[in-house]
């Protein structure tokens, strides 16, 4: 048997094999452009994986990201990406050993937090990655979906705009937009260019990609939206096409009511897909019909507490919030032990503690419910946190929720 080492990757051309083992694995064929433009905003000793000497036969990697968090607050976070085990070597322990290898690496780096998304989702629970945050995807028939008559659309206009003239003022409008939205990344001037970047084989399910931006009647730009419609005829002639949106971001309602009114008015479309959208997205309310906007919800991205005390300090609490958790981690043991954590909108502090516990919790658990969008009153109902103190769970989901879900930050 051929053996394996455990390495990062060491230069452009390495990184290239590895990332083209790991679209393999997902199925799809290496493409060259891709990989290079995720290469900029690549730190080559955080892909890493197991080696034979030819080639890689599993890979795992981390981008370095700042996420927002509940309280408008933006913390350092290890993006995990591209973990996968060739098929010729499963079942060898190589998945929890770069598991064990990564989180330790994102602890000497200093970073509270972890998050992923999951291509299976058995997987990651028992690495304690808790599911914290889901994404929804918004369907309907563009005739069915009139706005409700007291929505204002504002006197803005929408025009299409290209690529240049996007990233020219779309960098700002995201970061006003998205201030208050737990869960979403900040974007670097790389990442902006891989996220709207286009090839035939995004084309190939969902057409060409397009850009528009809103103006408010004095000329400032307030929005835009990226999209990519796609060209159908049905067998009887008439017009079918399919707009498949990619996001939308405004820095106020008008200008967010209009660049949707822009997009479900387009000449020959017929249906409309969002994919990624927050469970409670806005655009959910301004139909009036709000059966004909079909939300499917699913899992979005997992969170890992890497520093227990640290992560629970960085965020802020929608309430006043004074309790003692017992927190269990078996996979990253310096995490177990107790904490007092106080806080509120404000403020927040988290201290190793010798006094009594007021809850137990899994650190897996501790991550789900860590954006705020999942309740921890749930978790109790559900047997998979235990209150010691009567009260305290009540009081801390309280605490722990926000007023705006979290949603899932571009795809990584």
């Amino acid at each position: 048997m051929t053996e394996l080492t455990l390495r990062a990757t060491t230069d452009d051309d390495d990184f290239r094999e590895f990332m083209s083992a790991s679209y393999g694995v997902f199925l799809q064929d290496p493409r060259m452009d891709e990989i290079d433009l995720i290469r900029k905003f690549t730190d080559l000793d955080r892909m890493f994986g197991f080696h034979d000497g030819k080639r890689w036969a599993s890979t795992a990697g981390a981008f370095a990201r700042e996420v927002i968090l509940p309280g408008g607050l933006t913390a350092p976070v290890a993006a995990v990406t591209v973990v996968t085990v060739s098929p010729s070597h499963r079942r060898r322990g190589l998945l929890t050993a770069m598991m064990r290898h990564q989180l330790d690496d994102i602890r000497s780096r200093g970073e509270a937090l972890a998050i992923l998304f999951a291509s299976e989702a058995l997987i990651y629970g028992r690495f304690g990655y808790g599911m914290a945050c889901s994404s929804a995807t918004l369907k309907g028939q563009v005739r069915e979906l009139a706005f409700r008559p007291d929505v204002d659309l504002g006197d803005g206009l929408v025009t299409a705009v290209d690529a240049e003239t996007l990233l020219s003022c779309a960098p700002a409008i995201y970061d006003q937009a998205t201030a208050q939205k737990p869960g979403q990344m900040a974007r670097t001037g790389p990442w902006w260019e891989s996220w709207i970047h286009d090839n035939e084989e995004r084309q190939k399910d969902s057409g060409k990609i397009r850009f528009a931006v809103h103006h408010d009647a004095d000329g400032t730009v307030s929005g835009f939206a990226i999209y990519r419609p796609k060209s159908h005829w049905a067998d009887t002639g008439q017009p079918a096409a399919e707009l498949h949106v990619q996001e939308v971001r405004a820095t106020h309602s008008r200008a967010y009511a209009r660049l949707w009114r822009y997009l479900l008015d387009m000449d020959l479309v017929r249906s409309v897909t969002c994919y990624g959208a927050a469970v409670d997205e806005p655009l959910r309310y301004l139909v009036a019909d709000q059966r004909a906007l079909q939300c499917d919800v699913s899992d979005g991205v997992y969170v890992r507490l890497v520093d227990v005390a640290r992560a629970l300090t960085l965020r802020r609490y929608a309430a006043p919030i004074d309790v003692v958790l017992e927190v269990s981690d078996e996979f990253c043991p310096w995490n177990s032990g107790r904490y007092r954590l106080r806080g509120g909108p404000d403020h927040a502090d988290c201290e190793n503690t010798t006094e009594p516990p007021d809850i137990a919790i899994t650190a897996r658990d501790l991550g789900a419910i860590y954006l705020g969008g999942v309740s921890l009153q749930s978790l109790t109902a559900a047997g998979l946190a235990v209150e010691l103190t009567a009260g305290s769970v009540q009081r801390s989901a309280v605490g722990f929720g926000w007023p705006t879900a979290p949603s899932v930050p571009d795809d990584f």
